[in-house]
């Protein structure tokens, strides 16, 4: 029903109006996203195990909000540069659940909130191909740099790749839709590596103003 729903959306804006969208050379275009996500379910929990007992920590009640500014150029009639500067804090609840194997009288469960802050920069090149005068997509390739604000050793870089969806109401307003990702991340604080590829997850809505010659 949802996808029904954003089909006859799209269907019902692109016969609003008739100018077509200024991606040209030379333009330039301003505008970001935002995001918030809370899930409220059991949440996650890791074990970990030692030689005088057990750990189960949990995490749940997560919300995440996340703003993402942007400027890019046009560096062709199809090809993009942008920049994009952002801030992120995930909050939950964080328990401790210690059981002792020596002891009873050594369990315990402790159960703390606790916020997370991190700022980023991204540099992406996108890709414009408008099917219509309205209706467009853009593969978006990038480069970001992930940090914690308490402590910038605690941070990530990663390389990443997702498909999006753009569609102009009018010749100078974008509204953008991307959905999933391939990312590959390296943690330089804990030397980790992690790939992600997904196409129903990191979906989100954004808006651009694109001015300049037509």
């Amino acid at each position: 029903m949802k996808k029904h729903l954003l089909i006859l959306s799209i269907f019902m804006l692109t016969i609003i109006g008739s100018a077509s969208a200024q991606v040209n050379k030379g333009n330039y275009y301003v505008g970001g996203s935002l995001s918030y996500n809370y899930d409220g379910g059991p949440g996650t929990t890791t074990v970990y195990n030692f030689g005088t007992g057990t750990t189960n920590y949990t995490v749940n009640n997560v919300a995440t909000f996340q703003i993402n500014p942007e400027f890019g150029y046009f560096l062709s009639k199809n090809w993009s540069i942008g920049i994009q500067p952002n801030y992120s804090r995930s909050s939950g609840t964080e328990t401790n659940a210690f059981t002792s194997t020596t002891a009873g009288i050594n369990s315990y469960t402790t159960v703390n909130n606790y916020h997370i802050d991190v700022v980023g920069l991204t540099l992406n090149f996108r890709y414009y191909c408008m099917l219509t005068d309205k209706i467009g997509i853009y593969p978006e390739f990038g480069i970001s740099s992930q940090n914690n604000i308490k402590d910038f050793s605690n941070g990530e870089i990663t390389l990443l790749a997702s498909p999006n969806i753009v569609f102009f109401p009018t010749p100078k307003l974008g509204i953008n839709m991307g959905f999933g990702n391939v990312k590959y991340a390296t943690d330089y604080h804990f030397k980790s590596n992690i790939v992600n590829v997904g196409l129903n997850d990191a979906i989100f809505f954004g808006l651009n103003y694109y001015w300049g010659k037509k």
